[in-house]
């Protein structure tokens, strides 16, 4: 259990207000310059944990079990920062990652609608000039949601990617595993704690398009270690060198799955 002192709504809000300014600020301000060529051959999607996404805006539509519903509108930016700086495994650099999601539910009776948990993801870049990396960091979620679509509690979720590239016209697959895990917030709302599995494929069709397949597991271990499944496919298309949209359809499924289906849509703008 948590045991962090309580906070009052405008302190919440203030702690809120300072920690989205203080994304933004690092997102805008830091330095960067483009990455090694060989990464520049690569999808330039944000399926890949690795690129950076100058802006995007995604909408993920939830059909959940028994009627409710979520939809959740996310704008994301990241940004490249210490890159001349060596760290281990010859890799240079931080990606920094900010999600600000908007989020619509709906119970069955009643919808309602704010801001939600703003997500903040830093990660080691890897070096791209060989066939097999990995990538890892942690990502912070805070309690900046206006009302009870949030979670309430501050959380980290450290991460490792493991990924394989096919050369530089193919695509490439990574295992992502992370885990989120409440460290303060309120005391009335429930703990978190779950770990996520995802395995990923890219293909490259053509210079242009390209499909996604994935899976993920999510074990919660404040729910008796509960498993949920999904997966996905994705098709994507870039319509300019740095412009790009894709849209893609998941399944829940398994004996405690959390919905029915979810439809998800991207438009994005890469920084190189």
């Amino acid at each position: 259990m948590n045991h962090g002192r309580r906070s009052t709504p405008g302190h919440r809000v203030n702690i809120a207000t300072a920690a989205v300014f203080t994304f933004l600020g690092v997102l805008v301000a830091a330095p960067a310059r483009p990455q090694e060529a060989a990464l520049l051959e690569e999808i330039r999607n944000d399926t890949d944990p690795t690129k950076p996404v100058f802006f995007s805006l995604r909408n993920e539509y939830y059909d959940l079990r028994n009627d409710p519903w979520q939809n959740v509108a996310i704008l994301r930016a990241d940004r490249l920062i210490l890159n001349r700086v060596a760290l281990p495994g010859n890799s240079h650099g931080f990606l920094l990652r900010a999600d600000f999601p908007v989020v619509t539910v709906n119970n069955g009776s009643s919808t309602r609608s704010g801001l939600g948990d703003l997500y903040g993801q830093a990660i080691v870049v890897p070096s791209f000039n060989k066939a097999f990396t990995i990538a890892w960091g942690t990502g912070m979620v805070l309690p900046t949601a206006t009302n009870s679509v949030g979670s309430g509690k501050w959380q980290v979720a450290p991460l490792v990617a493991p990924v394989l590239f096919f050369g530089r016209l193919k695509g490439f697959a990574f295992i992502k595993l992370q885990d989120y895990v409440s460290v303060a917030g309120e005391d009335d709302r429930p703990d978190v704690n779950y770990f996520l599995v995802t395995p990923t494929f890219l293909y490259r069709v053509s210079r242009t398009w390209w499909i996604v397949a994935d899976s993920e597991s999510k074990t919660d271990w404040e729910r008796d270690d509960i498993t949920s499944f999904k997966s996905g496919f994705q098709i994507g298309k870039m319509f300019s060198p740095r412009f790009g949209m894709w849209v893609k359809s998941e399944i829940p499924w398994g004996p405690d799955r959390l919905g029915d289906w979810t439809l998800k849509l991207t438009g994005f703008l890469t920084r190189f």
